[in-house]
């Protein structure tokens, strides 16, 4: 598409311009009195893509001074209601596309068929205009937040996480991320990564943030998503604009403790019917991490522990794919993606049990080195055709698939060396693919428009865990006590219905999802199978009262479900030290979730939300203890239920003309488990945070961007979390007539970042602190080459994300 800043201050000046003469002039001639509707699309006469944002403007031809205007929605539709009957001039602006006049527009009563408006791009190039607003990192739209990754000199050779963790409200909890108290699915593209926990922070942080054009960040996800989707995090890689042939290179340095370089290529070639694209980004880095632990046994002894481990991360990411047009109104494709990684660990962990004085009674070193090599191949096909009266059919097929490799050694001997170690190993292969279908259908309905679609999900995963021990130098033998070998099938139904209709200034959104759910856990080793099957009905309504152009009111309900992580019902023991283990549970039950949220906006300068989440059977951390050899067992339970209040209030307030952006969110939680009697799971505080984004552009192209971010503490579900703090400064600037990028940036500039909470549950007083390398130099240049007005391929909207999204 061409360039969609200019677009959209094109759009808003002429909507602006038209809506005041709308209020200055009579809506329809005096004489009509009879009301008709007029609705239609606006689309790409090559493409046939969906043009968003185009002004339409409608004037009557017994009355040119009164004029009503509106802007096409994100899939471009408009629709203009309560129209006097009569004949209508019908204009249709979009930048970089030649205005389409329809002289004569019949309005009557009875309502009439969409009109289909195609507009042609523009012959001549856009080099001729000179655009000098920019886009802010930060940028509030109706129903989402979106961060515009090319407008931040701080994502420059960073990664998916990086990004992600400075999204305002997003905040990372334990194992995933929570947005205003509700967890997080990650998606790419529209599809779900099906990735969880450790796996899904691995796969963001091998994401080169230079693939990424945005991020979506959608708090209330309608019934068309998944139902264990709660809020949604689009991570939208990067794509170009017509006709011709482009590309991108880049080439990024830095150093931490360690170093680290990214090298990436994306290639785009488009004819009229025809847009073939392909890619590939290499990721090269070593960081480090440390923890520490105290844990007090009782009034005699106390145990410490500190390790220190470092990761070294190689990725290789490549992606080959098509968008082809049979005719105007139907088009097919194929995309194929593949993500190979290679993680190697080594690291020392010590372990001391002291009395009260501090004199050591007795200590272990724990040496480790591990290795695992991860494939992730993913194929997405689809179907697209647009039937009359603006009807139209998507039918798309996925395949998702993950084949992991990874063996651990631990050598644990005395601080003293008076005895052989004890050796432990494993080999743990795992073997998971998601297969999908799915068809959405929609067209328009009583003014308004139905949506209805249907999916099937089928997931496997094959996690074969094999331990092995030597004690005191011993030949090894199998360690039957940890071994295990468990396969989980799961199969999810799925039939949806959306109505979305505007009355006056009212926007509506009905909806209701259907999802029946058979899954079967089997333990071969055990020989143990868990089988549950279950049908459940997910409503959701949303609502939003425009008062004026720039004010808004808004209400949501969804009721949701939250499908365990698929590493949580698995009964493998995982080793983390002598004294930490982690354990799954195959006897773990969903979670369900009402939700309610009001929300306020003023124009993108303020938004304000308040939400409140009602849990049953809620999904908590446990913890168990052995007192005889003072292991503690991490693992899942569900709890009665669970409540949840969020705020949120968000500023975005443009200053000195504009050069500087600024968008600062402060958000504030509280919530209470239901322990049922457990030991400290109950115990419960609000926390609140501040997060601030600013963008100063210093002189054309050349900007700064300083970003911060504090957590005060909180306690919930057994944790007492205290507070934290990150800031980082970048610095980027345009070279070689505006086709490189030249950036340098620091993060997590006073090396302040890390993990700090205290365990209350069953009973273990413990403090700890997790520190990963976050302070980084990097150096990057990135490098656009070939005809940078290409068509952008096809956005993808698969159906395996809420899956890749738990599987680990």
């Amino acid at each position: 598409m061409k360039n969609a800043l200019a677009s959209l201050l094109l759009t808003g000046t002429l909507a602006s311009a038209a809506t005041l003469a709308a209020a200055q002039a009579p809506a329809a001639p005096a004489a009509a009195t009879a009301l008709g509707t007029l609705t239609g699309t606006v689309a790409d006469s090559l493409s046939h893509q969906a043009l968003p944002f185009a002004t339409v403007v409608l004037r009557p031809v017994a009355d040119t001074k009164s004029v009503l205007s509106t802007i096409t929605t994100d899939q471009g539709t408009f629709s203009f209601s309560g129209l006097a009957t009569g004949t209508y001039a019908l204009e249709v602006h979009y930048l970089g596309y030649r205005t389409r006049q329809l002289a004569a527009v019949a309005v009557g009563a009875s309502v009439a068929a969409p009109l289909a408006v195609a507009l042609a791009p523009e012959r001549h190039t856009l080099a001729e205009v000179k655009v000098t607003a920019t886009k802010p990192f930060i940028e509030r739209q109706a129903d989402k937040l979106v961060l515009n990754v090319a407008a931040s000199p701080l994502a420059a050779g960073g990664t998916a996480a990086d990004l992600l963790s400075r999204a305002p409200g997003v905040l990372e909890q334990g194992s995933g991320y929570q947005l205003r108290g509700k967890s997080v699915t990650v998606m790419l593209d529209g599809k779900l990564t099906n990735l969880s926990g450790e796996e899904l922070k691995n796969m963001l942080a091998a994401l080169p943030a230079n693939t990424l054009d945005k991020i979506e960040v959608i708090a209330n996800p309608s019934a068309k998503y998944d139902a264990n989707a709660a809020a949604i995090v689009n991570l939208v890689t990067s794509k170009s604009l017509k006709l011709g042939t482009n590309g991108t290179a880049t080439l990024g340095v830095g150093t931490g403790r360690y170093g680290r370089y990214n090298a990436g290529l994306s290639l785009n070639h488009r004819t009229e019917k025809l847009n073939v694209y392909g890619g590939l980004d290499r990721l090269d880095n070593q960081t480090y991490s440390t923890t520490s632990a105290v844990r007090t046994l009782g009034a005699e002894s106390q145990l410490a522990e500190s390790s220190l481990e470092t990761h070294r991360l190689q990725t290789n990411n490549l992606k080959l794919g098509f968008d082809l047009d049979l005719s105007k109104t139907t088009s097919v494709g194929v995309l194929a993606k593949g993500l190979l990684t290679d993680r190697r660990r080594t690291g020392e962990s010590l372990a001391k049990l002291s009395d009260p004085s501090g004199a050591a009674q007795q200590g272990t070193l724990l040496r480790l080195s591990g290795a695992s090599q991860v494939l992730s191949p993913a194929v997405n096909a689809y179907y697209k055709t647009k039937f009359a009266q603006g009807r139209t059919l998507r039918v798309s097929a996925d395949y998702f698939g993950y084949a992991k490799d990874s063996h651990n050694d631990y050598a644990t001997s005395t601080l003293d060396g008076t005895a052989p170690a004890d050796l432990l190993r494993d080999y743990s292969p795992a073997r998971n693919s998601v297969k999908s279908l799915m068809a959405d259908y929609a067209q328009p309905l009583y003014q308004g428009t139905l949506e209805a679609g249907l999916k099937a999900t089928s997931t496997i995963t094959d996690n074969d865990i094999r331990w092995e021990q030597a004690p005191a130098g011993q030949p090894f033998a199998p360690d039957l006590g940890k071994t295990n070998h468990f396969i989980y099938r799961e199969n999810v139904r799925a039939a949806y219905a959306t109505f979305s209709r505007d009355v006056k200034k009212v926007s509506l959104q009905v909806g209701l999802r259907a999802e029946q759910t058979h899954s079967t856990g089997t333990s071969l080793t055990m020989n143990q199978t868990t089988e549950r099957q279950y049908l459940n009905l997910f409503p959701s309504v949303s609502a939003q009262y425009n008062q004026s152009e720039k004010t808004q009111y808004g209400f949501s309900y969804r009721r949701k479900i939250e499908r365990p992580r698929f590493g949580v019902v698995n009964p493998f023991v995982t080793y983390i030290s002598p004294y930490r283990y982690a354990q799954g549970n195959p006897n773990i039950l969903p979670a369900f979730t009402h939700s309610f949220e009001l929300s306020y906006s003023y124009g993108s300068l303020v938004s304000a939300a308040v939400s409140y989440s009602r849990y049953s059977n809620v999904i908590v951390d446990s913890f168990q203890k052995d007192d005889a050899t003072q292991v503690v067992t991490n693992s899942f339970r569900n709890y009665p239920g669970a409540d949840q209040l969020d705020a949120t209030l968000t500023l975005m307030q443009p200053l000195l003309a504009g050069k500087w952006q600024t968008a600062t969110t402060l958000g504030l939680t509280a919530a209470r488990v239901q322990a049922g009697g457990a030991i400290g799971v109950g115990a419960a505080s609000p926390g609140a945070y501040l997060s601030s984004n600013h963008t100063l552009t210093l002189r054309p192209g050349l900007k700064a961007e300083v970003s911060a971010f504090y957590m005060s503490p909180m306690t919930f579900g057994g944790l007492a979390v205290r507070s934290s703090f990150i800031s980082s400064l970048g610095v980027s600037k345009t070279v070689l007539k505006g086709n490189g990028t030249l950036t340098l940036n620091v993060t997590d500039l006073f090396n302040t970042q890390r993990s700090r909470f205290d365990v209350l549950a069953a009973g273990i007083n413990s403090h700890n602190v997790n520190k990963l390398e976050s302070r980084f130099v990097k150096l990057n240049f990135s490098y656009k080459f070939g005809n940078q007005k290409v068509k952008a391929s096809q956005r993808r909207d698969t159906g395996v994300e809420s899956e890749k999204s738990r599987m680990e």
